[in-house]
């Protein structure tokens, strides 16, 4: 889930992923929201990029640090 850039989640704006960034996308979509492997295999691309942004979205807020 650690992407090149040393953050949680690896940026998946570039175009036409390889194999490797389609498995850190459905990495970090389990990672949030739990869904098993066979689920996440059968969505399209644009799916998975679609989600990996909302995961992202997640995560921030739960992991954002508490104004006081």
């Amino acid at each position: 889930m650690l992407g090149s850039d040393h953050r949680f989640f690896s940026d998946a704006s570039g175009s036409d992923p390889d194999e490797e960034d389609v498995a850190s996308l459905i990495a970090d979509i389990a990672a949030v929201f739990h869904w098993p492997l066979g689920e996440l295999l059968a969505l399209e691309i644009d799916d998975l990029i679609h989600w990996h942004a909302l995961a992202v979205d997640r995560w921030t807020q739960m992991n954002k640090a508490k104004d006081r």
